[in-house]
């Protein structure tokens, strides 16, 4: 803080009637952290003006006329008379509470070694956090700035601290992994935080929304990866600086001055699970529509909406979809994020909510073809006349039945609309018939493959007839 100090006082000494003749600048009260001096009233002054000034804080101008007993009436003030006010206060040492904590999360109480992380621990300058993988944890500053840090980071606060004389000030060094930040001041100008990775410093500042919001990562190849999504970053490395607005983001490679501004990607749109799907069974196919220019994909499965409570988070997925093997039950919360090939993030998708109420699906679907009239299965062949009926069936018991197609004689593939019956084709001798059905675990059936044979004696087959079912396996 001893440039905060510089600063106060050039304003003091530029000040005209700030000081009376022979009285010292300013002197420090006992055990208050306060710096006091004399000050010389003018025209339009009022002790709550004069606090807002000095301090930034109206509300404590009570404070000073504790300082001046004589003065009677708060609002109006003598031009020339002598006050006695507080010029700084040095607040005591910020810190950054634990908020939310999602797998195995540790903290260093410096000195002090590495400990188990707990929610509503409190993080002092020199403390660090370190997140294992698929975890990750959610701290939360005094002026509502918030600092999400994913899987396998190490972060330290190298220096919080704050004065009512001047601005907040945060610097967090991100030494391996991914954090998210989130500056939210009551004031545009009240807030200072840098974060440190490597040799490159991002300072991030608020936007018109009063908002700032960036992604802050340090690659394996020691790369620092800013991504700017609301406000601005000035990021600066090498000696050299740029200005990356939000809808941006530049890569620093170690040593090299930042890169050109590069236009993020915008939101994967998301398709399957449907927002407040509830699922019967724990490995459902993720999916969304590919986005122009991504060259991969990120996914992210969470306990919370602001992913702050990681489950997993599944990288460097080549297109748009994406199976787990198995998902805990209860509430969940996915988004995806296309990442372009110079490996910056662009715009998360909104997070959408699923439930998970069963295990994983590990059988694939069974499919049954049921002949009507004029159509008569013998030996795995089908015997029919020309026109005949018959019905096509699937049944999943865990995921169900996202899919149930048929083709006639190795053409394309039809999918069958529930509820429709199947016509034996009219021209021709014989055929063959292939069905095939998948369930929403992505798993197909066996494949149902019959020949059709057009030799049926009898003008009417037995109306009571057996199923020819595939029988459940893989393809």
């Amino acid at each position: 803080m001893r440039s905060g100090f510089r600063l106060i006082l050039i304003f003091v000494l530029l000040c005209p009637g700030f000081l009376s003749a022979g009285e010292k600048p300013r002197e420090k009260t006992e055990g208050a952290g306060d710096t006091l001096g004399w000050y010389i009233v003018r025209p339009g002054d009022t002790l709550e003006g004069i606090t807002v000034h000095f301090l930034g804080e109206k509300s404590l101008w009570p404070e000073n006329w504790k300082l001046n007993p004589s003065v009677r009436d708060p609002h109006r003030l003598k031009i020339g008379q002598r006050l006695r006010i507080i010029l700084h206060r040095q607040l005591p040492p910020r810190t950054a509470q634990i908020m939310e904590i999602g797998g195995r999360v540790d903290q260093q109480p410096s000195p002090n070694p590495w400990i188990t992380a707990a929610t509503g621990n409190l993080l002092k300058q020199e403390d660090g956090v370190r997140t294992h993988e698929n975890s990750s944890t959610r701290l939360e500053f005094d002026d509502r700035t918030k600092l999400t840090i994913n899987e396998t980071s190490l972060v330290f606060l190298r220096e919080v601290s704050r004065s009512l004389g001047g601005v907040d000030r945060e610097q967090v060094e991100v030494v391996r992994g991914q954090a998210d930040l989130s500056l939210h001041p009551e004031r545009a100008d009240s807030s200072d935080v840098e974060v440190i990775i490597g040799g490159v410093s991002a300072k991030p500042k608020p936007g018109a929304s009063g908002r700032a919001l960036s992604r802050l990562r340090r690659s394996e190849s020691d790369d620092a990866q800013i991504m700017v999504y609301g406000g601005k970053t000035k990021v600066a490395a090498a000696g050299k600086a740029v200005e990356v607005p939000a809808g941006s983001g530049t890569r620093v490679k170690k040593g090299a001055p930042p890169a050109p501004p590069e236009k993020l990607l915008p939101r994967p749109e998301m398709r399957w699970p449907a927002r407040g799907e509830d699922l019967p069974y724990s490995n459902p196919i993720f999916s969304w529509n590919e986005v122009v220019g991504a060259g991969a994909y990120t996914l992210e499965i969470c306990r919370d909406a602001s992913c702050a409570e990681l489950l997993l988070r599944q990288t460097g997925i080549p297109e748009g979809k994406w199976q787990p093997d198995d998902l805990p039950g209860g509430k969940l919360f996915w988004r995806v994020t296309a990442v372009a090939p110079s490996g910056l993030d662009g715009y998360p998708s909104k997070t959408r909510s699923l439930s998970i109420s069963g295990g994983p699906d590990r059988q694939p679907p069974v499919v049954a073809l049921i002949p009507g009239n004029r159509i008569r299965p013998d030996g795995g062949v089908l015997h029919a006349l020309p026109g005949a009926r018959f019905e096509l069936v699937a049944r999943d018991e865990a995921s169900g039945v996202a899919k149930l197609e048929y083709r006639w004689d190795g053409g394309k593939w039809k999918k069958l609309v529930k509820g429709h019956a199947l016509r034996v084709p009219e021209a021709g001798a014989d055929h063959r018939f292939e069905a095939r059905a998948e369930d929403h675990s992505g798993k197909y059936s066996k494949l149902l493959d019959l020949p059709v044979r057009m030799d049926v004696p009898e003008l009417e087959a037995p109306k009571v007839l057996r199923a020819v079912e595939a029988e459940a396996s893989a393809p």
